[in-house]
C-alpha cells in the first residue's frame, strides 16, 4: 500500500475533525424532524427518574441504556486520544461505541493502536467501521474481518456515503456495484455487519433491498445533524458554488425511521436511529417512533473539546437523565412500557 495514500488518509481525519469543531457543520433549514412530534407530559407522575430502566441487549450484551456513541475517528494520534476518551465514558456508563473508519490501519498497520481501546473499555458493544466505498476499490471479507479483529469488535459497521465521496475531493468517484458488494460481504463475512448512512438517511427503497439481507441492524443516519457534504466543501472552497439544495440533500431523520419501522418486520433486525439525535427528548422520541437504539457523535467531539473526558461524562450523563425525566413524567418506567405506549407520542398539525 502506497505509503503517501495512508498519510492522506489519516491527514484527512485530522482534517475532519477540525473542522467539526471549529466550523458550523449543521444542515442549513433542513432539521432531524423530531421537532414535528409532540410528547404530552403527566404532572401527577407517580415514579421518579432513579426508578427509571434503561437496560437493553445490544449484539448479546447488556447495556444500561440504548444508546452509543458513533464511530468518528481513529488514524491518528489525535483520534487515538478521542478514542480512549469515548472507550472510558462508555465504559463508565455501559453504552456502546463505534470507531471511525479503519481503512488507514488496513492501509497502514502502525495505526492500529489509534482504534484499539478494549484496554479502556472491555465489555461494551464495539463496533469496527470501514465504508463501502473501499469495497468498490478491492477490499473483501477478508479486510472486512481485520478491521473487526483488529479491535476485538462485536460487529462491523459499513457506512454508506457516495455523496460525500462524489463531494470530496480526494474521495472514491467509482462507486460501482455498492449492492451487490454489501449482498456479498454480509453472506461471507462471519460477525454481525451493521449498515449505516452518513448523514443522508436511506430511502423506502433503500431499506427494502437492505431488509432483504441478513444484517443486524440499520443505521439509518439522517438529515439534520452533521452534514458531511458540508464538511467537504470547507476541505475544498472551490465547490462553494455547488447549490445549498444539493449541500443540504437529505431525508430527515425521523422520516427515514419512520419507513424504516413500515419496512422491516424482522424483529432481530434491529433499527439505530442516528442524525441530530442530540438530547435526551428527541432520544425518546426515536424509541417512541419504533427505533431499537440511539446514536450520536458531533455533541461527544464538541464536549470532548470543550473539557476533555470531563465533558463528555457530563454530556452523556445529562443525555441520560433527561431521557430517564420524559419518562419519568409519562410514567413509563423500562422500554418494554414504553413500546408498548406509543400512542403518547402526537405528530403536530401543520397551521
Amino acid at each position: 500500500m502506497d505509503k503517501n495514500f495512508s498519510s492522506n488518509t489519516s491527514s484527512r481525519k485530522d482534517e475532519h475533525l477540525k473542522i467539526c469543531i471549529e466550523k458550523d457543520v449543521k444542515y442549513e433549514n433542513v432539521t432531524s424532524g423530531f421537532d414535528n412530534y409532540s410528547i404530552k407530559p403527566n404532572i401527577l407522575t407517580t415514579i421518579l427518574p432513579d426508578d427509571v430502566d434503561l437496560s437493553t441487549m445490544l449484539l448479546d450484551k447488556s447495556i444500561d441504556s440504548p444508546l452509543l456513541i458513533a464511530g468518528m475517528t481513529g488514524g491518528s494520534e489525535k483520534g487515538k486520544k478521542i478514542n480512549k476518551i469515548i472507550a472510558k465514558v462508555c465504559d463508565e456508563f455501559n453504552i456502546g461505541m463505534g470507531v471511525g473508519s479503519q481503512r488507514a490501519a488496513i492501509e497502514n498497520p502502525t495505526l492500529i493502536s489509534s482504534f484499539q481501546v478494549r484496554d479502556n473499555a472491555e465489555n461494551i458493544p464495539l463496533l469496527a467501521n470501514l465504508g463501502i466505498a473501499q469495497f468498490s476499490s478491492g477490499y473483501s471479507v477478508k479486510e472486512a474481518e481485520k478491521a473487526i479483529e483488529m479491535i476485538n469488535a462485536d460487529g462491523l459497521a459499513i457506512h454508506v456515503n457516495p455523496l460525500q465521496e462524489f463531494i470530496q475531493y480526494d474521495g472514491n468517484k467509482k462507486l460501482i456495484n455498492v449492492q451487490q458488494n454489501l449482498i456479498n460481504l454480509v453472506s461471507e463475512c462471519k460477525y454481525p455487519i451493521i449498515v449505516k448512512s452518513v448523514g443522508t438517511g436511506f430511502s423506502k427503497e433503500d431499506v427494502k433491498l437492505l431488509s432483504s439481507l441478513k444484517i443486524a441492524a440499520l443505521d439509518i443516519a439522517g438529515a439534520g445533524g452533521t452534514n458531511w457534504k458540508k464538511i467537504e466543501m470547507y476541505r475544498n472552497p472551490s465547490l462553494s458554488t455547488l447549490s445549498s439544495s444539493l449541500i443540504n440533500w437529505g431525508i430527515p431523520t425521523a422520516d427515514c425511521l419512520v419507513n424504516a419501522v413500515d419496512v422491516i418486520s424482522d424483529s432481530s433486525k434491529k433499527i439505530i436511529a442516528s442524525g441530530g439525535i442530540w438530547n435526551g427528548m428527541d432520544a425518546i422520541k426515536a424509541l417512541m417512533l419504533g427505533a431499537d437504539y440511539v446514536a450520536f457523535a458531533l455533541p461527544a467531539l464538541l464536549a470532548i473539546s470543550k473539557d476533555s473526558e470531563a465533558g463528555l461524562r457530563k454530556f452523556v450523563h445529562n443525555y441520560i437523565l433527561e431521557m430517564k425525566i420524559v419518562l419519568t413524567m409519562l410514567g413509563i418506567i423500562n422500554l418494554e412500557e414504553l413500546r408498548k405506549k406509543k400512542n403518547l407520542l402526537m405528530r403536530k398539525t401543520p397551521h
